[in-house]
């Protein structure tokens, strides 16, 4: 079909959209091949989806679907209305990949709250700047922790900084602030990411595979564009890419955010959308967003292999290196986390008294504070983190862990805490920068 004959159809297919969708029963329109007996014909049809077939004789005749509009053929997909393939930790998958990864890469579990997604792919700004890209209403709205993969402290890789949810765009990014890295351009399972394409009419059908958090990796074929209609929560949804598993399973709930792919080896892979929804009474149907759009409408580009990202120096974790490292003492600090992050990151995790005692602290404000200080230096170390006393939170946290580090035989690290704590209550108001340099708090 030439591009002339192909936008006559799509006005045919919108033209009829309107008056179709007044029929019981019918909750979306699309382009897709026509298939008879379950099998492609190569012809280009209006597919009408549809939550069940009826016998024509029990169809009013002001009810029954045309066998043709404007000259072009119509096609019948049965299947429940769409929902979004959302998870919460009361509704899980049979399978879930419940690993942390580190780089970040897409195929992965994501966390918001009591609720979880896929990182799809990451995906960089003019800046060269690297985000996670998911599902919008994974990360929920802008401002929302993320962590991968559960809900843990050790666990959080950044915030959520653009959430696009209309009928047009179901995606989200994060920002990776609080995991100093740029993440892969890779996906678990399906491999390097080297682009993206637009699924066209000349694609149909089109060949995909997934890796989701819930399902893991699985085919199946975009058969439908301009996939456009209403979900089961009556929320309207326009030109999306429609999926069919071809008789397997392709989706379930914990998959939204996962990217579509089209495989052509393990280091050539096209994204082509993101998936966010699925037929309830059918795991091979999956509805995903065209990437075109995403990209477009998030201001980003998926990132591939060889891309110029931003330097871990130019990052808000690598700026604090720098300003700890103007001085030996702060170098002296910077060099402790770095080195045993990953090992404080066990212990508050896993050693029972320190969790408790990690429960009690006012965690939130705790990072807030230096939030602030690694995004401004010249900022002043607060009296209070929340409704606790500054100083009493630093004690009691240096106590806790003082004593089992000394337990455990780790001194130099329990000489840094100290330090440590001693620099944070005798600068309580002070700058940051001042504290680290020694300049002694103007009281005038």
């Amino acid at each position: 079909m030439d591009e002339t004959s192909f936008e006559q159809l799509k006005q045919a297919k919108e033209f009829f959209h309107a008056s179709v969708m007044t029929i019981p029963g019918v909750h979306g329109t699309s382009i897709g091949v026509k298939r008879i007996k379950g099998k492609p014909t190569g012809t280009l049809a209006i597919c009408v989806h549809l939550t069940r077939k009826r016998p024509l004789a029990s169809i009013p005749i002001d009810e029954q679907i045309p066998l043709e509009v404007d000259g072009f053929p119509i096609d019948v997909i049965e299947h429940a209305p769409i929902i979004r393939c959302e998870a919460t930790s009361e509704k899980r998958a049979i399978y879930e990949d419940d690993g942390k990864y580190r780089p970040l890469v897409g195929g992965t579990k994501l966390s918001v709250g009591y609720f979880f997604g896929t990182l799809g792919c990451m995906v960089k700004k003019p800046d060269g700047s690297c985000y996670a890209l998911t599902a919008a209403h994974v990360l929920g709205e802008v401002g929302a922790t993320v962590y991968q993969p559960s809900k843990v402290k050790c666990d959080e890789i950044g915030t959520a900084v653009a959430v696009q949810d209309c009928s047009q765009v179901d995606a989200a990014i994060a920002n990776l602030e609080h995991f100093n890295d740029t993440g892969l351009a890779y996906i678990r399972e399906i491999g390097a990411v080297t682009g993206t394409h637009d699924v066209g009419r000349a694609d149909l059908p089109y060949a995909v595979a997934k890796r989701g958090v819930s399902t893991g990796l699985t085919h199946g074929s975009v058969v439908s564009i301009y996939y456009s209609g209403v979900a089961a929560n009556r929320e309207r949804f326009q030109d999306m890419l429609f999926i069919d598993g071809a008789g397997s399973e392709f989706v379930d709930h914990g998959d939204s955010g996962a990217a579509v792919v089209h495989r052509i080896d393990e280091d050539h892979n096209l994204v082509v959308g993101l998936l966010w929804g699925k037929s309830p009474d059918a795991n091979r149907i999956g509805v995903a967003t065209p990437i075109d759009r995403i990209t477009a409408s998030l201001g980003v580009t998926v990132l591939t292999p060889g891309d110029q990202v931003r330097s871990q120096e130019e990052t808000l974790l690598g700026q604090f290196e720098a300003f700890l490292c103007e001085t030996e003492r702060g170098r002296a600090y910077w060099e402790a986390y770095a080195h045993n992050r990953i090992y404080f990151r066990h212990i508050f995790q896993h050693v029972p008294r320190l969790m408790v005692m990690w429960r009690k602290m006012p965690v939130t404000d705790m990072i807030m504070a230096l939030r602030e200080a690694m995004r401004d230096p010249d900022t002043r170390i607060p009296v209070k983190l929340g409704a606790h006393d500054t100083e009493e939170v630093m004690w009691d946290l240096y106590e806790g862990l003082g004593k089992f580090l000394q337990t455990n035989h780790h001194r130099m690290l329990q000489q840094q805490a100290a330090s440590f704590c001693r620099l944070i209550c005798g600068n309580i108001g002070n700058s940051w920068r001042n504290a680290l340099h020694g300049v002694a708090l103007d009281e005038s």
